[in-house]
């Protein structure tokens, strides 16, 4: 049984949080203190702290803190996004899931074919994977490649909140973590470094001016190199971080979150395999149309089955 003196000091902990940068919480001296204790009127951004959870520690942390913290959301506001997440983005990413694994079974004879796996796209792409897999299983640039994540993470954040005509009143990257703060937040400012691949876009753009000033064909095989080393940057790093307690999952809802991330993501691989010319739009549409029918036909057969029983 523990004394007195032990619960008091159990309850200092409690109350005496850590200040975190966004987090208008202080430690009290008093608990009256919380009366006069105000959130700041810029909204205030935290982003993830890479350096402390990736060299500390390598396992995944889920969920928030078993006192609730300040991205939890409750009342209406959760349950319309629960509803939102569950009821539309949960069969919609299902059926997108399906039709993908259909195109990609069409595709066998593409695919299988060993021309295809021979030709330049392809092969410098896979290249520019295994170069990536080697410096990560080796550990070889972990720091560079931590702050280079870091930098894009906040770098797309503070993009989306002008895309969304917000303002950017501080950004700061370090290998220990990073941080934005902007008067802009939404979803699509939360969540945008999870499915918007920064540096594949700045490469492509790079590539793009520069086949303004030199012929494309001279460097042909260093722009599929670097497309398929900075996506596969870009997916590594997402899966990595995703299980792992984020601010920027916590405050919009972890299920819908997760779903609009992978649903964007499928999109963005759709894209790239139609550029690699693997599946067909059209016959991914014409799948997707067949997946939902089906899905939608057993559904609807399962509930007339409960009801019946």
């Amino acid at each position: 049984m523990k004394t007195a003196r032990q619960q008091n000091r159990r309850t200092t902990r409690r109350t005496s949080v850590e200040p975190e940068f966004g987090d208008w919480r202080v430690p009290l001296q008093k608990p009256h203190e919380a009366e006069h204790l105000r959130p700041k009127p810029v909204s205030m951004i935290r982003r993830l702290r890479v350096q402390a959870a990736y060299w500390e520690s390598m396992e995944p942390v889920y969920g928030g803190e078993p006192d609730g913290g300040l991205y939890e959301i409750h009342g209406w506001k959760r349950f319309i996004r629960l509803c939102i997440g569950w009821c539309l983005l949960m069969p919609l990413s299902v059926v997108m899931v399906f039709a993908l694994m259909l195109q990609l079974y069409h595709a066998a004879p593409v695919v299988g074919d060993f021309n295809f796996w021979q030709s330049v796209p392809v092969w410098y792409a896979i290249l520019g994977v295994l170069v990536f897999a080697v410096l990560k299983y080796f550990h070889l640039v972990d720091p560079i490649l931590v702050f280079t994540y870091v930098l894009g993470h906040e770098l797309t954040h503070a993009i989306a909140a002008m895309m969304c005509f917000g303002k950017v009143e501080a950004l700061s990257v370090d290998i220990d973590g990073g941080y934005v703060d902007t008067d802009k937040d939404n979803l699509f400012v939360s969540l945008a470094p999870y499915f918007l691949p920064l540096w594949m876009l700045l490469w492509l753009g790079v590539l793009f001016i520069a086949n303004l000033i030199a012929p494309f064909e001279t460097y042909l095989h260093w722009f599929y190199a670097g497309f398929g080393f900075w996506w596969a940057f870009h997916v590594y790093w997402t899966l990595w971080v995703i299980p792992r307690e984020q601010p920027d999952l916590l405050e919009n809802g972890v299920v819908i979150s997760f779903l609009i991330i992978t649903i964007t993501n499928i999109v963005a691989l759709l894209l790239i395999l139609r550029c690699f010319g693997v599946i067909s739009l059209r016959g991914y549409w014409q799948d997707f149309q067949h997946c939902a029918q089906e899905i939608y036909t057993t559904y609807h057969d399962l509930i007339l089955w409960l009801i019946q029983r």
